[in-house]
């Protein structure tokens, strides 16, 4: 009826011909005409089941559901509006819930909704993006920025980052007849291959650096590679320490811009594991290259690479895929193909346009923090334990003074959305992992020195506490059951006595290296057993099972003695 009405007021439209193309009544238009207004103000057709203004707070639970990162399916959203209907008293709870048809016109009515197919978010990530983090983030990057003078110089700031390809790859949307389920042929799934690939803020990006799994590299694997890219092997497929470190001072470097000598490059990248060693820290200080790491679990809003790049890289190299297969058939994806794939690929992704809006996106070049926007930090609030309590609370309170139906709509909407639980008081050593910062900053490198020497440094134990005594302690039997019983490695052993235990490594008391009463429970649970030295005869004795007063530890400072010198005493 609106169409034809719009027909006849805007476009002149004879009121028979604009109802007979529109399927209306012509009386029914013709009287809308002749009121003389603009638009048709009143409803139209049957009325939702559920008032407008409160089918308006359902649609405002869901968008802040979907927010949280707990987005409702179609048949959540359906049985919801059912409960919802129940419970303002608009419909009998007898089990039936609202159809299909139901819900197409309930997203007919709010267009702002629709249906689409969420992206997966870890439980880490979406704690520890918070808007904290964040916040000291930008601080930090700015403080570096003016310290170095970078914020003139987007030549100089760089991203890297990794990403594994499989000869399998996954098919893109293609034509085909309706009703006919269509099958694409693909490569069985091989080893991984990474990718390691850099880009400036200017524009400018970095030949990619190719790791294969394997032990010596074949020239058949370069194929096709992109001019001046790098390639190395290890044993996964993977990068590590040892070849992130090559790639910088072999491959990296190479393709940094001439500058002056005091001039400094930023190098921005996540805090796996092998980005970070002392090593790596000692090269940057000569090259004069300022290694900074992004906050943990937060380069998928942070990181160039991951925000901009990497999604075209891996859309055109399936596309590649999807042609080879096409072109060659009977013929799969090998390793020795995969590089001119990928290079392929990379030539079509990493313009420099791209590169360019991927620093802009991220908030790195310009500096700016808004560039994130808020939504990402939904999630993280959610998740404190602490602002849900009070949230909690509030409800409580909206629900018990409540008294229309708008009110109590509203609490009955908050009560849906579940609140975490808190965390079980689990005792754990703290270790320093550095992000969000320069690690190449001096108080930064002696907070990293000092976690690699705690970790160097020997275990103080209360069963170990004397480490000049010549006897050598015996194993711990917190192994598995098949591992208590096990001679220790370094130990030489003999064929004519294998099966027998060694004096110097089994109880004074039990004559066992694991005592009985442990064995008793080997198969329903593993104990922990500490050994203790006498300090007379330093034969060794497990403190739990054979010397129970001990309670399975010694204090630090009094003489231990095991019960063969305590009864001689």
């Amino acid at each position: 009826m609106k169409r034809a009405f719009n027909l006849v007021r805007k476009k002149r439209w004879p009121v028979r011909k604009a109802a007979k193309i529109c399927g209306v009544p012509e009386p029914s238009l013709r009287r809308f005409v002749r009121k003389g207004k603009d638009k048709i103000d009143c409803p139209m057709g049957k009325q939702p089941i559920i008032p407008k203004q409160h089918e308006e707070k359902l649609k405002d639970h869901i968008i802040h559901l979907a927010k949280l990162g707990f987005p409702m399916s179609r048949s959540d959203v359906i049985k919801l509006a059912t409960n919802t209907a129940v419970f303002l008293a608009i419909k009998a709870n007898d089990g039936k819930m609202f159809t299909k048809n139901w819900l197409d016109r309930f997203l007919n009515r709010w267009p702002e909704l629709k249906v689409v197919k969420p992206l997966k978010l870890s439980l880490r990530r979406a704690k520890a993006t918070s808007e904290e983090t964040v916040s000291n983030y930008f601080k930090e990057l700015n403080q570096i920025m003016n310290k170095y003078n970078l914020k003139e110089n987007p030549q100089l700031i760089f991203n890297v980052d990794e990403s594994g390809f499989q000869v399998e790859h996954n098919p893109h949307r293609v034509v085909a007849p309706r009703g006919m389920k269509v099958n694409s042929i693909v490569t069985d799934r091989g080893a991984m291959t990474t990718v390691l690939a850099a880009g400036s803020a200017i524009g400018q990006p970095v030949p990619p650096f190719f790791i294969f799994k394997g032990k010596r590299m074949n020239d058949m694997l370069k194929n096709g590679a992109v001019p001046g890219s790098g390639f190395s092997m290890s044993d996964s497929g993977w990068s590590n320490s040892q070849i992130f470190k090559n790639y910088l001072e072999n491959h990296f470097s190479k393709f940094l811009p001439n500058r002056a000598s005091d001039e400094h490059v930023l190098l921005l990248y996540d805090g796996h594991s092998s980005h970070i060693s002392m090593e790596l820290i000692n090269y940057a200080h000569t090259k004069n290259i300022i290694l900074f790491v992004l906050p943990p679990h937060t380069s998928h809003i942070l990181q160039p690479m991951d925000v901009t790049m990497f999604g075209p890289l891996k859309t055109f190299y399936h596309q590649e895929c999807q042609k080879f297969m096409r072109e060659n058939p009977g013929q799969g994806i090998t390793r020795y193909h995969i590089c001119e794939l990928i290079s392929k690929a990379f030539l079509k992704s990493f313009t420099p346009a791209n590169l360019v809006t991927s620093f802009r996106k991220t908030g790195i070049y310009p500096v700016e923090p808004d560039a994130v926007s808020k939504l990402h930090f939904i999630p993280a609030e959610h998740l404190n334990v602490a602002n849900q309590n009070k949230s909690r609370n509030k409800i409580a309170a909206d629900t018990n003074h409540s008294r229309d139906d708008d009110d109590r709509l509203d609490a009955f909407l908050k009560d849906k959305i579940s609140t975490p639980k808190p965390p079980k008081n689990t005792k754990r050593k703290y270790k320093y992992r550095p992000g969000g910062v320069a690690i190449t900053e001096d108080r930064i490198v002696l907070k990293i020195r000092k976690v690699i020497e705690e970790s160097k440094g020997p275990s103080n134990t209360t069963a170990n506490r004397d480490h000049s005594r010549e006897s050598p302690k015996p194993g711990q039997s917190n192994k598995s059951p098949l591992e208590v019983t096990s001679r220790k490695p370094s130990q030489p052993q003999n064929d004519s006595d294998s099966s027998q235990e060694c004096s110097n490594d089994v109880c004074c008391v039990c004559k066992r290296f694991s005592p009985p009463t442990l064995r008793d429970f080997l198969r329903r649970e593993v104990k922990f057993v500490n050994w203790g030295q006498c300090e007379h005869c330093t034969h060794w004795t497990h403190l739990e099972f054979c010397v129970p007063e001990t309670k399975g530890s010694i204090e630090t400072g009094k003489t231990f003695l095991c019960p063969h010198c305590l009864q001689e005493e």
